[in-house]
């Protein structure tokens, strides 16, 4: 599987040192909007459409205490999403408030390759067809806090939880040359596995106008966690313009889930993409 994860640590970085950057400078609300933070309620919805590509290594059991299949993937943006929904938006009173986001994506007919099957290493003899799909839905719930705002932007915190749940399924009809008897499995068939995370997380989110007339504006968002994963992240930055009723947004957002244990079924999932939003203020 190609790594990303130097290219995710500089995003990252980049994420965190342009919110950093935000709020050294004060960072708060578009102008020729409402006061978000006059004291009423206000808040906004943003359905969206995020196209990522994939990149996971999988497990799966095989039947009969055969071991494992191992799999990674290739991360190819458009080429098997097959479905998607997203929404989020939030509500707040003054400085405190309430944060919500709901992504469900799918993917099928991506091309991988096995790393090993049945705890034996698949070498050059190996003839591969395989065919992998997954779907699943991410669940982003948390408080907010404002800890500044002005006409240039604004820096909330966040903190509350992440729920992930994932269903893979993998498909393969290949042949072997060198290691043919040491494999325990047909030369053809299929497989499916699920999984269910909770994560607490922390972290950030705003949007920051270096322009006079503060339409166009930068929005980013970036928190961590732990908890049923190892870790995960979840950042984005982009560029919007806005208007009395709401914004429209382009920006590149990247998700990644980690875990270390031998029996789960997702050991590294990245989801990363460009993001498209159209946002309405209430």
């Amino acid at each position: 599987m190609r790594r990303l994860i130097p290219l995710h640590s500089k995003y990252c970085v980049l994420s965190l040192g342009m919110a950093i950057a935000a709020s050294l400078a004060a960072p708060a609300a578009k102008a020729d909007t409402s006061d978000f933070w006059d004291g009423n309620w206000h808040g906004n919805i943003q359905p969206y459409v995020w196209l990522p590509g994939i990149s996971a290594e999988t497990r799966y059991q095989l039947p009969n205490n055969g071991g494992e299949v191992q799999q990674k993937t290739d991360n190819n943006i458009f080429s098997y999403l097959s479905g998607a929904f997203m929404l989020d938006g939030t509500l707040r009173k003054g400085d405190w408030g309430m944060y919500g986001d709901i992504d469900w994506v799918k993917f099928s007919g991506e091309k991988g390759r096995f790393t090993n099957i049945g705890g034996d290493r698949i070498g050059a003899g190996a003839n591969l067809d395989t065919r992998w799909g997954m779907k699943g839905g991410m669940v982003n719930f948390a408080g907010l806090y404002t800890l500044a705002h002005t006409g240039q932007g604004f820096i909330d915190l966040l903190f509350g939880v992440r729920y992930l749940w994932v269903k893979g399924n993998l498909d393969w009809n290949f042949s072997l040359n060198g290691n043919a008897g040491n494999v325990n499995i047909s030369r053809s068939g299929h497989l499916n596995n699920q999984m269910h995370v909770t994560d607490g997380i922390v972290g950030i989110r705003g949007n920051w106008s270096p322009f006079e007339d503060k339409r166009w504006f930068f929005p980013y968002y970036l928190d961590f966690g732990a908890g049923s994963s190892d870790t995960t992240y979840k950042a984005s930055f982009g560029v919007a313009y806005g208007f009395d009723w709401g914004d429209i947004g382009f920006s590149y957002r990247d998700i990644h889930y980690s875990h270390s244990g031998n029996d789960k079924f997702i050991k590294d999932l990245t989801l990363s993409g460009p993001n498209f939003s159209v946002n309405w203020n209430f």
